[in-house]
């Protein structure tokens, strides 16, 4: 019998169901991707096909529902971003641990086309968590939650808020994304 065994962090891509069965610490999302649901350690059979992970207790705050967060926004469609959270209620941790989902029906009481117009790749949020089981699903429709590091899509700079835009300082570029009113820099 061959186990591999490495460290793994919420959401983070086991392989493929046609790859492995999962046993216990795994999820299978949207894209039919295994993922781990606990910070732990994976475990593989590579005869048998099976896949693991057994959690292990991470020192700082667990999130739960109502828990305000920071993270950088990891991956994103038209509809979904993944969040990596480095804060939780102004706890840090060294690494982001845990990964939040945003929907775009968690953005705005207000129809919006594409999630790209709320936030972009590479950005830091303030969101809260709206359940208590991982993956923690998160929104941002609050004024205080939202975007609140930009950068530019044209040129990379960071985007500076002025009256209710968010304009680069570089080319000039100006953008839109759902901001908070925590938002870094005015």
């Amino acid at each position: 019998m061959s186990i591999s065994t490495r460290l793994v962090t919420p959401g983070r891509v086991i392989g493929d169901r046609g790859e492995f069965m999962p046993i216990d610490g795994i999820y299978i999302d949207e894209n039919s991707y295994l993922r781990s649901q606990y910070v732990g350690v994976l475990q593989i059979d590579v005869y048998k096909k099976y896949a693991s992970v057994k959690k292990i207790n991470v020192k700082g705050v667990m999130p739960k529902q109502g828990d305000v967060i920071e993270g950088v926004v990891t991956s994103m469609s038209d509809d979904l971003a993944f969040i990596g959270i480095y804060m939780v209620n102004e706890q840090p941790y060294r690494i982001p641990v845990y990964t939040g989902i945003l929907h775009i029906s968690q953005v705005s009481v207000e129809f919006i086309n594409s999630l790209y117009d709320a936030v972009r790749l590479g950005e830091v949020v303030r969101a809260k968590i709206i359940n208590n089981n991982y993956p923690f699903q998160l929104t941002i429709k609050d004024p205080k939650l939202g975007v609140i590091v930009s950068y530019c899509s044209v040129c990379g700079s960071i985007l500076y808020k002025k009256d209710d835009k968010l304009v680069c300082p570089k080319c000039g570029s100006v953008e839109k994304r759902k901001v908070s009113s925590f938002y870094i820099y005015r």
